[in-house]
């Protein structure tokens, strides 16, 4: 997320201006606003060229700058750089729908008390209000504000893929993480392979016809059982790929509230509660997206899984 000075720079950017321009808007030092905007232009939000000696610096059309642009002039009376840095972006990217403090802490890695007090400015100013049940949530005309904090992710997103190949399609993504899909092979220590081709490493082959599935996340190393069973989900939740999962959910000690906490972070929580009771009742609760159990069991056989 951006820092408040770089939303300082975006937002006291109009037209094309040079860095020493910028400099007496922000009243900071040449060599601060250099260092600024060689981070904007390393991001993709700011385009800059050179006119003899002088660098001159624009906006890029980055759609989240369209949605800072029109937070500043609806609300100019706001001072946004201030209220937007730390946590507050962190926190307003869950702010899609209501969420008490412990689900966004959660959900944005942070303290409870972070989350209180990233968003106490907010609230002070009729940005953020309290629902009854003491969920935070964002008032009407400030909904925006979540957005812009996804399409700012979603563009570092982007910029992140793009370094690796330009021939992808963003399956899922959350604060920082995402999951792509893409026909390269993709080497970055931060793009961990997952989807049909990570079943071979429980015997369970399966086909992926040329595709790459990565997860990207600098906070993850590992991909557990439970990940990829969601991963196969997000990637295509068709009957196929749903028996897939069944036979990983048998094959492997498979931690169910990790399974849970998971399938809650890839909005996959239907899907695996209808596995789980699938497998615990042997076919007596089943969804049409799930094979007969005697169908199951011939599978099952085919890649010596025990039920």
């Amino acid at each position: 997320m951006l820092t408040e000075g770089e939303v300082r720079a975006l937002t006291a950017l109009h037209g094309e201006q040079t860095v020493s321009e910028l400099a007496t808007n922000l009243d900071r030092s040449l060599s601060y606003t250099s260092e600024l905007v060689e981070r904007l232009e390393t991001t993709g939000f700011v385009e800059t060229r050179r006119q003899g000696k002088t660098k001159r610096i624009r906006l890029s059309d980055a759609k989240a700058l369209e949605l800072l642009t029109n937070l500043t002039q609806q609300y100019s009376h706001i001072d946004w750089p201030e209220l937007l840095s730390g946590a507050a972006l962190r926190v307003c990217y869950y702010l899609d729908t209501p969420r008490t403090a412990t689900e966004l802490a959660r959900r944005a890695d942070v303290h409870r008390s972070t989350v209180h007090r990233a968003l106490a400015p907010l609230q002070h100013r009729g940005i953020v209000y309290q629902t009854d049940d003491g969920a935070y949530a964002l008032n009407d005309g400030f909904e925006q504000l979540s957005v812009f904090a996804r399409e700012l992710a979603h563009h570092v997103h982007r910029q992140t893929v793009e370094e690796q190949t330009d021939a992808y399609t963003i399956l899922w993504e959350s604060l920082g993480e995402f999951l792509v899909q893409t026909t390269i092979e993709i080497a970055d220590e931060h793009f961990i392979p997952t989807g049909p081709d990570q079943l071979q490493r429980y015997g369970l082959p399966l086909l992926a016809r040329d595709r790459r599935h990565y997860l990207y996340s600098e906070a993850t190393s590992e991909l557990l059982p439970e990940m990829l069973c969601c991963h196969m989900l997000v990637i295509d939740s068709g009957p196929r790929t749903q028996s897939y999962c069944l036979l990983l959910l048998s094959h492997v000690d498979i931690d169910r509230n990790e399974l849970r906490a998971q399938a809650t972070k890839y909005s996959v929580d239907n899907a695996v509660d209808d596995l789980c009771t699938y497998l615990d009742t042997s076919d007596a609760q089943r969804t049409s997206r799930l094979p007969e159990w005697e169908d199951f069991q011939e599978l099952a056989e085919e890649y010596e899984v025990t039920l």
